[in-house]
């Protein structure tokens, strides 16, 4: 389709504050916290800013059109992907996951007691809401340094059965992957913490093919991606696009890292596995930023994309407000709607950067996005570091430019 540009005033936006966006990301570069970047501003569904900054690997310019890892920003897209089949009525929230795994039935707890743990029965089953809202009492494999005695120990049984919060091109499928998972106890009882863990998307993903009947990449690629056109989004490229991926560089360093960044954890090279089995809908997905500017654009139209709906306007509401309730959110004290950050205060000194009602996520290396529906806005922001708290200074301002460009 390609972007077309706005001039910032057609819009409602001061082209004078958003001049400063350049400022800021040669700033970013300078202090080594980014070596390239790709930003996107657009309001009413006006692109307004589009534009490529710094290197994508040593001596090559970063391009618009280049594809990043989404890493975590994968999830949103996961969410979509239920929702739509919750607007035909084939999933609910409410659905206990055993109607469709049933192995999700028989599931212990491990409770903590006495600085150790012991074995307990579900109080209720563990719902498709849970999954999506991440307070399904699934832990992650990153808890085995920190957090109570049981926790420790699910996230370590979770290890040892080959299971990892990470972005590696497993060699199983998604039945193989939740068919391990659903043997390791929760962490917590379903609905009582928050708990960001990837099981929870991956078995979403799961769930996806069950209802569907197709293999999660056929569904995505039918049902999400060609009808808003996110040409370039997928889990695998084919080979002729592997050249407009930028190289993950490391922090403070900016070494290219063209192997692993975590030695058996994260892979950078991800993208170019020889082995594609693993359709790892919490972070392994690939775009670019257009690509997910025409999905952002897609929600912050209450479903519809260039005159197509896509969901409905209740799964977008859904989606995109706070479904934890007072529960505490981890994050920089935000809520949590489906799989994405909601913004429920003005108190937050992170993630701070439209207004209560806003919506965001990140992903590991560095990609993130901001949508503020009050004020039809939406901005992107990607670059591929390797780790997220690099460049994060860097699209805060990015983003607080942004909203104070906003004119009306």
């Amino acid at each position: 389709m390609g972007i077309q540009l706005t001039a910032p005033h057609e819009a409602g936006m001061s082209a004078e504050r958003l001049v400063d966006i350049d400022a800021v990301m040669e700033r970013g570069i300078r202090e080594k916290r980014i070596k390239g970047s790709v930003t996107l501003v657009a309001r009413k569904g006006k692109v307004v800013q589009f534009k490529a900054y710094g290197d994508a690997d040593i001596g090559k310019p970063m391009q618009t059109d280049a594809i990043f890892r989404l890493a975590s920003m994968s999830k949103p897209i996961g969410a979509a992907a239920v929702m739509r089949l919750f607007d035909r009525g084939l999933i609910m929230p409410s659905d206990p996951v055993a109607m469709y795994i049933p192995a999700f039935a028989k599931m212990q707890v491990a409770v903590p007691v006495n600085g150790g743990f012991a074995l307990a029965p579900l109080k209720r089953q563990i719902t498709v809401h849970d999954l999506l809202t991440m307070t399904s009492g699934i832990t992650s494999t990153e808890k085995v340094q920190y957090g109570n005695a049981a926790t420790m120990h699910c996230a370590q049984l979770l290890r040892d059965a080959g299971i990892v919060d990470c972005m590696r091109p497993l060699d199983m499928n998604l039945e193989e992957y939740v068919n391990i998972a659903v043997t390791v106890p929760l962490a917590a009882q379903p609905g009582e913490r928050w708990d960001y863990a990837n099981t929870n998307v991956l078995t979403l993903a799961r769930i996806v093919e069950i209802v569907s009947g197709m293999p999660l990449d056929e569904y995505l690629k039918k049902y999400i991606f060609e009808p808003l056109e996110m040409t370039d989004a997928c889990f695998f490229p084919e080979e002729s696009k592997w050249d407009r991926f930028p190289v993950v560089f490391a922090e403070n360093t900016l070494e290219p890292l063209r192997g692993y960044d975590l030695p058996g954890t994260d892979d950078t090279q991800l993208p170019f596995s020889n082995v594609k089995r693993f359709f790892n809908l919490a972070g392994g997905l690939m775009g670019t930023a257009e690509d997910y500017f025409h999905f952002t654009q897609m929600l912050l139209n209450g479903g519809v994309y260039n005159g197509k709906r896509i969901l409905s306007q209740n799964a977008v509401r859904l989606m995109t407000t706070n479904r934890i309730g007072d529960m505490n959110e981890s994050f920089f004290g935000n809520k949590w709607g489906y799989l994405m950050s909601v913004q429920g205060s003005n108190t937050s000194p992170v993630l701070n950067y439209m207004a209560p009602g806003s919506f965001t996520w990140s992903g590991y290396w560095g990609t993130s996005f901001n949508v503020w529906p009050e004020k039809d806005v939406t901005a992107i922001f990607m670059t591929q570091m390797s780790t997220t708290f690099a460049p994060a200074k860097t699209y805060e301002r990015f983003f607080n430019i942004v909203a104070n460009a906003v004119e009306d």
